[in-house]
């Protein structure tokens, strides 16, 4: 047997299931399950699946299944070439503190939780889904390895700023696949926000550290600003991008995105002075290419229309938009 696929099942602490398939196991596939805790990781995978497991320890109670636990299968499988992993674990409390597992054969990952990004790094990997919904405090940069180098790939992505509480990274053609999507949820809208942007910040700081990233882009601004707030997601989005990214060796600035060229926004939009502050910043830089669509989406009723607004961006010489 080389495939083994259990789900919704309890698992007594004396079966010997896993020690009888194990020499020709080569996917394993477990959801909706309860393990008991003393069970070893299988050797030599190539396909783990791990999605809402629990465990039952030696006096019957029954768990999350530890972070712990799955840095231990990835230890015992560093040949792993497809990798998922749910978020119904129970993090230890030095969680942060476990070693990144090498996955120098991983082709496809998709990791639902925060508490799981940094538990592997794979700087092949073809397809990359993240998942997180409900964070409160930034992941730490070595969350980022392993969805950098997919980045580094991608031939065209599209990134969106979503509400005040989301950043949505897809890819948008090209022979890799990347999908992700945080959301923060914070108490405070100004926690959010903040979160948000860290969280844009250090993937693109990651991603553009020595190296300029080639795939083309478009950034979507659909931050929504609250009524009486002085703060503006979007607008905040824009000047990290106006942050020319500084590194070491050899020392030199360099634009972040230098192939952006196109910007959508929510009505009433950004302001044309701003934009085109922007515009002009980028055009008189070597090696960055055109901005050659601004777009500004309106929704009625569940219907939306785009107006191209580049043109007016460029001959405006006012305050704010004209409409």
């Amino acid at each position: 047997m080389d495939h083994l696929e259990i789900a919704r099942q309890y698992i007594p602490r004396d079966c010997k299931l896993f020690d009888l398939v194990r020499p020709n196991l080569r996917i394993l596939d477990l959801a909706h399950l309860t393990i008991p805790d003393n069970v070893d990781p299988t050797l030599g995978l190539e396909e783990l699946r791990l999605n809402d497991i629990e465990e039952q320890r030696g006096d019957g109670t029954i768990h999350k299944l530890p972070i712990s636990k799955i840095h231990q299968f990835l230890q015992a499988n560093p040949h792993l070439r497809r990798l998922e992993l749910s978020d119904s674990l129970k993090a230890a409390p030095n969680y942060g503190s476990l070693q990144a597992v090498k996955l120098p054969k991983l082709e496809e990952a998709t990791s639902l939780g925060s508490q799981l990004l940094h538990l592997f790094r794979a700087e092949h990997c073809r397809s990359i889904r993240f998942t997180v919904d409900g964070l409160r405090e930034t992941p730490p940069l070595s969350a980022w390895t392993t969805l950098v180098h997919t980045l580094r790939r991608v031939e065209r992505l599209k990134i969106m700023i979503i509400s005040d509480a989301c950043l949505s990274i897809k890819d948008r053609g090209g022979p890799c696949k990347v999908e992700v999507f945080l959301a923060a949820r914070a108490a405070r809208d100004e926690d959010r926000r903040n979160l948000v942007y860290s969280m844009l910040k250090n993937i693109l700081d990651e991603a553009e550290k020595d190296v300029q990233l080639s795939a083309r882009v478009e950034l979507a601004l659909f931050a929504t600003r609250k009524a009486g707030s002085d703060s503006d997601l979007n607008l905040e989005v824009l000047k990290l991008l106006q942050t020319p990214v500084s590194h070491s060796s050899p020392p030199q600035s360099r634009w972040r995105i230098p192939n952006l060229d196109t910007i959508r926004m929510l009505e009433p939009g950004l302001p044309y002075n701003h934009l085109r502050a922007f515009i002009q910043a980028r055009s008189n830089c070597p090696d960055v290419g055109p901005i050659t669509g601004i777009s500004i989406q309106r929704t009625v009723n569940d219907d939306y229309t785009r107006k191209e607004v580049l043109d007016k961006v460029m001959s405006y010489t006012g305050e704010g938009n004209d409409g």
